[in-house]
């Protein structure tokens, strides 16, 4: 398959790609160095080229080659091969076409507007019920902000696991945030059961996401300080941020 040489970032890669939610359809497989996911199981740092493969009968699958070897912890989510459809011809094709030219190069270069060891910047929120928030309201108090839209698949697709974080540590100030309005957002936030406090119209908190992509998700500490910035989601990123957020509540 001749697929154009182009310099994209992974956010509209797979946002286009995930145009539902993140389940094994023949139209929804990943494949990484032999394995198949239904999700994709790594940072988006580590992926390198993207690769469209699709067999005789039209069954699709994502290609990712991934400059770092995958994990124990990834390999935990792979999904067996008798699961997927065609899963031998997605394999040998996935083969042929690594390291090929004609794969689409992932351009990952990140332009920040915020850094890790930065102090969380002043801001002032409206959530969905109408109430307004400031950085006075989360004083000497844990915060996670995770950035989402309506249009990213992925976003949604984690929305239930996130709630289990507040359940579990209701000491934690949750905020979920989106530029789009309440009409939008809460039909996908009851559907999700997504339980955080979700602030609308936010479109300051946009201004974080630069060329990286949604979801976004930002560890505050107790002091104001910023502990820990992901872009993407995956298994092993969202481990990494519950055991930092677990940390900073000692």
């Amino acid at each position: 398959m001749n697929t154009a040489k182009i310099f994209i970032t992974l956010g509209a890669i797979f946002t286009i790609f995930y145009s539902d939610a993140q389940t094994v359809k023949p139209d929804k497989i990943i494949v990484i160095d032999g394995y198949f996911f239904n999700e994709i199981p790594v940072s988006k740092q580590n992926i390198s080229r993207m690769h469209l493969l699709k067999t005789p009968s039209d069954t699709m699958a994502l290609g990712l080659e991934v400059n770092t070897s995958l994990s124990e912890e990834a390999t935990k989510h792979a999904v067996p091969p008798k699961a997927i459809p065609e899963a031998e011809w997605l394999l040998q094709r996935y083969n042929e076409v690594k390291g090929a030219s004609n794969g689409v190069h992932i351009a990952t270069k990140r332009e920040t507007a915020l850094n890790v060891g930065d102090r969380f910047p002043e801001f002032t929120a409206t959530d969905i019920d109408g109430r307004r928030w400031t950085n006075a309201d989360v004083q000497r108090k844990v915060m996670v902000i995770n950035l989402w839209f309506s249009g990213c698949a992925p976003c949604r697709a984690e929305m239930p696991e996130l709630s289990i974080w507040k359940n579990e540590m209701p000491d934690v100030i949750f905020f979920s945030s989106t530029y789009e309005n309440a009409e939008i957002a809460r039909p996908i936030i009851e559907k999700q059961q997504f339980n955080w406090i979700h602030l609308v119209n936010n479109t300051s908190f946009k201004e974080f996401i630069g060329n990286n992509g949604y979801p976004m998700t930002i560890i505050v500490d107790k002091a104001g300080i910023i502990s820990m910035i992901e872009y993407g989601t995956s298994p092993t990123q969202r481990i990494e941020l519950r055991k930092r957020i677990e940390k900073l509540r000692e």
